[in-house]
């Protein structure tokens, strides 16, 4: 006995459904990207893909101790300034001397943000702080 037009095709059909809710669902995203996008929203963007970075100064202090990016890709940071009339800024250096800039954003009083926007380096452990308070205020960018 061969078996009917409902089981030759149910289980091709009942996959293709799954995938087309999978696809509904994730809006078309992959597992992988839902991932970078949590660890990018975190101080993240280690998976390869753009970084977006939120780093808040409150209280004359970074939110963040390290921020982790994967090396060439194209890196976002909001910097949020939360201390009212306190002047703040955040620069990415090759190391703590400062004496080499990747990146540097502007000094301005909070409350406020800016965004800075630049090409991470490659692999290695770099510094960055705020020129205000450079001892008070420091970090580790971390290029993977």
């Amino acid at each position: 006995m061969r078996p009917g037009p409902q089981l030759k095709y149910g289980l091709p059909m009942l996959i293709i459904v799954f995938a087309v809710a999978a696809v509904a669902l994730y809006g078309g995203a992959t597992l992988v990207d839902v991932k970078h996008e949590a660890a990018a929203a975190d101080g993240g963007g280690a998976t390869g893909g753009p970084a977006n970075i939120t780093i808040t100064a409150k209280n004359i202090a970074f939110d963040k101790r390290t921020i982790t990016v994967s090396a060439g890709v194209d890196v976002t940071v909001t910097f949020v300034n939360a201390d009212a009339g306190v002047l703040h800024n955040v620069a990415f250096y090759t190391n703590r001397s400062a004496s080499s800039t990747i990146a540097k954003g502007a000094t301005f009083a909070g409350p406020g943000q800016e965004e800075l926007k630049f090409v991470a380096p490659g692999p290695g452990s770099y510094f960055y702080r705020c020129d205000v308070h450079p001892d008070q205020m420091t970090g580790t960018f971390a290029v993977k």
